[in-house]
C-alpha cells in the first residue's frame, strides 16, 4: 500500500474542489465547521501553478498541524468560483481562515506558504469578507444578463 501512495501523482494529496463541491467541503461562507483552507487556483499548461501546487504539496504536512486543508481547484471546471473570489491571474492562492479570505502573494515556496497561515491563524492579517455562494435568483439574474450557465 505505501508503494502505491508513492507513486500517486504529487498534487493527489490535495484536497479537488470545483464549483460543486467546494462549499460543501470548505463551508467558507456558512461558518467553517471543516476547518480553514489554503486553496490554489489553477488552469492546464500554467507552469506556475504547477509550481504553486508543489509548494503547497510540500507544505501539506506542517499545514494540517495547524489544521488547515490544502486544495486545489482547476479553473476548467470552476468558472463560478472564478467569478465569486474575483480570480484575475493563475496561480492565485486564497486562505480561508477564522470566517475571512486571505489572498496570499508571496513566493511558491513551502516555508513562505506555511508562515503566511500562522500570520494569519495568530491574527495578524485582516483579509476582506468571504463572499456569499451565488443564490439561485443570482444565478438565474446573471443568465438572463448573459453572463454564464446555470
Amino acid at each position: 500500500m505505501a508503494r502505491l501512495l508513492l507513486l500517486l501523482p504529487l498534487a493527489a494529496a490535495l484536497q479537488q474542489l470545483n464549483d460543486e463541491t467546494f462549499e460543501h467541503q470548505t463551508q467558507a461562507a456558512t461558518g467553517m465547521t471543516t476547518g480553514s483552507w489554503f486553496v490554489a487556483f489553477g488552469a492546464k499548461g500554467c507552469e506556475a501553478c504547477e509550481t504553486a501546487l508543489e509548494a503547497l504539496e510540500s507544505a501539506e504536512e506542517e499545514l494540517r498541524e495547524s489544521y488547515v486543508i490544502p486544495a486545489h481547484v482547476a479553473k476548467e471546471d470552476s468558472n463560478e468560483l472564478w467569478k465569486r473570489f474575483s480570480i484575475k491571474e493563475v496561480p492565485s492562492v486564497l486562505l480561508f481562515a477564522k470566517h475571512r479570505l486571505h489572498r496570499y502573494e508571496g513566493p511558491w515556496e513551502a516555508q513562505s506558504l506555511v508562515a503566511f497561515a500562522r500570520l494569519v491563524l495568530d491574527g495578524e492579517r485582516m483579509g476582506e469578507p468571504i463572499p456569499a455562494e451565488p443564490s439561485l435568483i443570482d444565478r438565474l439574474w446573471q443568465r438572463f444578463m448573459g453572463g454564464g450557465e446555470l
